[in-house]
């Protein structure tokens, strides 16, 4: 049994990365794996990622004292054999709300190396719109020192025809992990 913490950026309930990250789910479950799964994008404003600090306005920020990334999201990733992010396509890249979250590893990263990793992303873009964020995570996985598992890239997710062949990869994919 693996444990597999499923990371999403995307503030749409019912969009097309969540229906990636759904169909994953729904897959990992079936082949009787541990499961935690943390959507950045739907904390909304009772979860913030980081606070404007009262005295500098505009030039720091801080980690609020509540901070759910910390208090649970780290633990996880640490104990966790397989990372998946799931992103949807913003501006040729992977949103704000799942960057965010990436950009807390850094107080992490010896302890979290050495893990396998799974890549999905959503758009209503073209493959090639994809390129720069297959180069960003094929790098990010050689700096955390993970083995990348597997990348779906559901490119073109307003054809619903064609989103339904990704999501149903994504549950191959899932229903693989072991």
């Amino acid at each position: 049994m693996a444990r597999v913490v499923i990371l999403t950026g995307s503030p749409h309930y019912e969009g097309a990365s969540q229906k990636l990250a759904d169909n994953f789910e729904n897959g990992v479950k079936e082949a009787g794996n541990h499961i935690y799964r943390y959507d950045a994008g739907l904390q909304g404003d009772s979860q913030p990622h980081f606070l404007q600090l009262e005295h500098a306005p505009g030039m720091e920020v801080g980690i609020p004292d509540n901070d759910e990334v910390e208090k649970e999201v780290i633990p996880e990733l640490l104990d966790a054999d397989v990372v998946v992010l799931v992103s949807s396509l913003y501006y040729f890249e992977i949103n704000a709300q799942l960057k965010t979250v990436i950009d807390r590893f850094y107080d992490y990263n010896h302890e979290l190396k050495d893990k396998k990793m799974v890549f999905m992303m959503a758009g209503y873009g073209t493959q090639e719109d994809m390129d720069a964020v297959k180069l960003h995570m094929q790098k990010l996985s050689d700096y955390m020192r993970w083995q990348m598992i597997d990348q779906i890239y559901a490119d073109d997710s307003w054809n619903k025809q064609k989103l339904a062949k990704f999501a149903q990869a994504a549950y191959n994919l899932g229903k693989s992990i072991k």
